[in-house]
């Protein structure tokens, strides 16, 4: 992920000293632009994000605790800057249970992100609302992958080479019981990434009999890991710069990252693959031509998949498919990369 603000601002926190257990200290820092909320350490060295909310409504709401995530809301803390007095005050304290590396940099930069969702000076039911959100995407990082890495990338890839990479997230993973990689007004579009130099791929029945009226398209690319390529981190910090005027779109691209990697975050996001060997193979076919079980399917059949290589079909050029549905231009990449 790439840097944000509260993560240069943690680094430079030393943990507060100081024997009275019985005290909730925290050594903070503010966070610049903003009144209600402090980056800061507890004893421990976890990191914490401390909020104070506009209003009181008088109902306390109930802690979170997750594995690598808790929150206590209006906590009754003690707070220690370096060179002013202690400060005592009710703040909401989001806490990162671990002291792995990237799981702190991931949520400093979830953090950041809700910061531009909730803006200064936030109710309580807007902060109650973005920490639960918060809490999803942590619950999702402990639960195992739920997709392989390849085709994360392969999706990853298409939105980070895309003409509007904030359209592309917007059309991405609309529902996790989606049949489509990507989809938006009557385009379908499905990424499907080989490892191998061939265009093997496995498709389900419904991507090769999509909805009548729709331009169901898939994007086939050859998948690599190269030392001189680009890690996953990387590429994802790129398409969260490219999307940084959208709040809510960067914190879509973190929820889909976090289901899909779920516990191996931490590894999965240092993998590095050949974007060269990406862009060079990227191709796109009709889902109408890709050889396929069509027709009817016998009563009491489901969840039908098939392998087929696509090689022999006809590759669709941008401006053939553009011509199909203009909504191409925004999710196709626009030549150049």
């Amino acid at each position: 992920m790439m840097g944000t603000r509260l993560e240069g601002v943690f680094e430079a926190i030393a943990p507060p000293q100081g024997t009275d257990l019985d005290k909730p200290i925290y050594a903070v820092m503010p966070v610049s632009g903003y009144d209600s909320y402090f980056i800061g350490k507890d004893r421990e060295g976890h990191a914490c994000l401390l909020v104070v909310t506009a209003d009181s409504s008088g109902h306390l709401q109930s802690p979170i605790r997750l594995e690598n995530l808790d929150v206590q809301f209006e906590l009754r803390c003690h707070l220690r800057r370096k060179g002013d007095v202690e400060r005592v005050g009710t703040f909401t304290v989001i806490r990162c249970r671990s002291l792995d590396d990237e799981t702190v940099r991931y949520f400093l930069s979830v953090c950041d992100t809700i910061l531009g969702i909730v803006g200064d000076k936030p109710k309580q039911r807007e902060l109650a609302s973005a920490v639960h959100r918060l809490a999803a995407i942590f619950q999702k990082l402990q639960r195992p992958p739920s997709r392989p890495i390849n085709g994360l990338f392969g999706e990853l890839y298409l939105i980070w080479r895309s003409a509007n990479p904030s359209r592309s997230v917007q059309a991405w993973r609309v529902d996790e019981m989606a049949r489509f990689d990507f989809a938006a007004g009557n385009v379908r579009l499905d990424v499907k990434a080989a490892s191998g130099r061939v265009r093997s791929h496995t498709f389900s029945y419904e991507q090769c009999n999509p909805p009548p009226g729709t331009v169901a398209v898939v994007a086939s690319l050859f998948v690599e890991r190269s030392p001189g390529g680009m890690s996953l981190r990387s590429m994802i910090g790129e398409i969260e710069t490219g999307i940084s005027a959208f709040p809510d779109l960067v914190i879509k691209l973190r929820e889909v990252v976090a289901s899909t990697l779920g516990s191996s975050l931490s590894e999965g996001l240092g993998i590095v693959f050949d974007t060269k060997l990406a862009d060079s193979s990227l191709s796109f076919y009709s889902l109408a031509d890709v050889p396929a079980i069509r027709g009817t399917v016998p009563p009491g059949v489901s969840d039908v998949h098939f392998r087929s290589d696509v090689s022999g079909s006809l590759a669709l050029t941008r401006g053939s498919l553009i011509a199909h549905d203009p909504l191409f231009a925004e999710l196709l990449p626009d030549g150049r990369a």
